[in-house]
């Protein structure tokens, strides 16, 4: 989920110019073959020039790669999250855990270019039961007593480039943005810390989805926070650095709770930790799910494929309307 946080954090400054394309579309144009990008022989010291620097872009690019995945191609990495999902409803009651979120995400990177690297990702995150842990088919939603089917989050694919700079047509002219992101580096500790900040068109809107649309727009807030050693980011023997962090995000209803309009929001709370361990590392729980339903999910995609895919999406796909087209 993080590396997908990075996406759309590239997304937001490309959409406050009202850019048209996606970041994946705009960024394919970098994306070269594997065999090509080796035949290149890009100049990319591993230890930052000996100094790594947060205002250079290309420092953001190489340090984005080791922490999220790895430097050498086509090598897979596994990240992990898990954390609680509360429910606001109102200033005059607190905040109440409604479920758990889980899951994790497959990436692996290839260089095109120096400082370049194009990003194939795909992950799964469920909702589980707060008292076994497990992961939920169905829920009792307490607001409607009523017995909900959970809709589990799959996307395949998230792909992007993360280059030193993203260039972007805007009508008949082009803006470039550096690939830059909030740093705090005290000591031997580097902290990445940044938020994504989305208000867009509802994909479920109330007209046709009156019980699982919140609305005709979507705000999304999400913050990030991704850990690490220095000396282990400029270490030129490193080519991947173990990182661990945290991922929260504030959003409306799921389509799946049959909130509507309701008034209240959700809050995800999580922690996440790179798995060196690779999937062998996940829990037991999460492993067996996985394997009966979404097996194809423990392999990170070896071929560029457009566009990504949005979790509303698989609501649109899983979910059908029609009961309650006339509010039953």
């Amino acid at each position: 989920m993080i590396v997908s946080s990075v996406d759309r954090f590239l997304m937001d400054r490309r959409s406050a110019l009202g850019a048209g394309v996606g970041l994946a579309a705009a960024a394919a144009g970098l994306a070269s073959s594997t065999a090509q990008a080796k035949s290149n022989g890009f100049d990319t010291p591993l230890d930052f020039d000996g100094a790594f620097d947060p205002e250079r872009a290309e420092h953001n690019t190489l340090a984005f790669c080791k922490l999220m995945s790895d430097t050498k191609d086509g090598v897979e990495s596994c990240g992990y999250f898990k954390g609680n999902v509360l429910a606001y409803v109102g200033p005059n009651k607190r905040l109440e855990p409604l479920f758990g979120y889980e899951g994790f995400g497959m990436t692996r990177t290839y260089q095109v270019g120096d400082y370049s690297w194009k990003k194939l990702h795909k992950e799964v995150s469920y909702y589980t039961d707060l008292k076994t842990g497990e992961v939920m088919d169905e829920w009792h939603n307490p607001f409607l007593d009523e017995t909900v089917k959970v809709v589990q989050v799959h996307n395949d694919v998230v792909n992007s480039t993360w280059a030193p700079t993203y260039s972007f047509g805007v009508g008949p002219t082009k803006v470039t943005y550096p690939f830059k992101f909030p740093w705090l580096i005290m000591g031997d500790n580097a902290v990445v810390d940044f938020g994504v900040n989305t208000t867009h068109r509802a994909v479920l809107q109330p007209e046709e989805w009156p019980r699982e649309s919140h609305g005709e727009t979507t705000q999304v807030l999400e913050a990030i926070q991704v850990h690490a050693r220095l000396s282990d980011l400029m270490d030129p023997k490193q080519t991947t650095v173990q990182a661990s962090g945290s991922w929260q995000r504030i959003s409306p209803w799921l389509p799946w709770m049959l909130m509507g309009l309701q008034p209240g929001h959700l809050f995800y709370k999580t922690v996440t930790r790179r798995m060196p361990e690779g999937v062998e590392g996940l829990p037991r729980h999460i492993r067996e799910y996985t394997e009966a339903n979404y097996p194809d999910y423990f392999t990170a995609p070896t071929e560029w494929q457009e566009p990504n895919v949005s979790s509303y999406e698989v609501y649109e796909r899983e979910m059908d309307p029609q009961p309650f087209k006339d509010g039953v």
